[in-house]
């Protein structure tokens, strides 16, 4: 018969890790919770792929820290979208580092949105070139106002354009002064009536 939850709870890495895809995929929910969360983090991207949308959306903050860079880089799109906002918050920076360029592209909006400064920073410049101009419209105004140097330069013009009114206002003059004029082409008239008179003077230097 089916296994029980506390069967599988008890079950050790090597167990689990004998488990076939088939064997992973047809669990429940609530069983494939069950598994002990340093356990989680010993499945194979084989054993991965496997894993339902459901048994993903199920699993706890814990079993989320517990992943491997390299598990976290095997999701696949319904598997990252199935995450919900507080476990996709849990991935840590590093997890989040790991993520791949087609990955980054899965995000929704309101995952992006949960993304802390931190997190942004571990990003690579083709993982934040990756990123939709609704993606990066989903940023929060802390993020948008304390990008490094790095993410700023690695910011298109098309994505700039994607900046909401309330984005804009948390950006920094000094900001502004780090981008090309190629970049700051990507500012629409909405976005430049929004600006404030030290961020027209960067506007205007860095057109120039």
């Amino acid at each position: 018969g089916a296994l029980a939850t506390t069967q599988i709870a008890g079950m050790s890495s090597t167990q689990i890790g004998g488990f076939s895809t088939i064997q992973i995929g047809v669990l429940s929910a609530t069983n494939f919770s069950a598994i002990d969360a340093t356990t989680m983090g010993t499945l194979t991207t084989t054993q991965l792929v496997a894993v339902t949308a459901t048994q993903i959306a199920g699993l706890s903050t814990t079993d989320i820290g517990e992943l491997t860079t390299t598990q976290v880089g095997a999701l696949s799109s319904t598997q990252i979208r199935s995450l919900s906002t507080t476990n996709f918050s849990a991935l840590d920076a590093t997890q989040i580092g790991s993520l791949l360029t087609t990955q980054v592209g899965y995000l929704t909006a309101t995952q992006v949105g949960g993304l802390t400064t931190t997190d942004v920073g571990e990003l690579a410049n083709t993982q934040v070139a990756a990123l939709t101009s609704t993606q990066v419209g989903s940023l929060s105004s802390t993020v948008i106002n304390e990008l490094t140097t790095t993410t700023i330069a690695a910011l298109t013009s098309t994505q700039i354009s994607g900046l909401t009114v309330t984005q804009i206002d948390s950006l920094t003059a000094t900001n502004m002064y780090e981008m090309t004029s190629t970049q700051v082409a990507g500012f629409n008239s909405t976005q430049i009536a929004s600006m404030d008179n030290d961020q027209i003077v960067a506007y205007v230097v860095v057109s120039a």
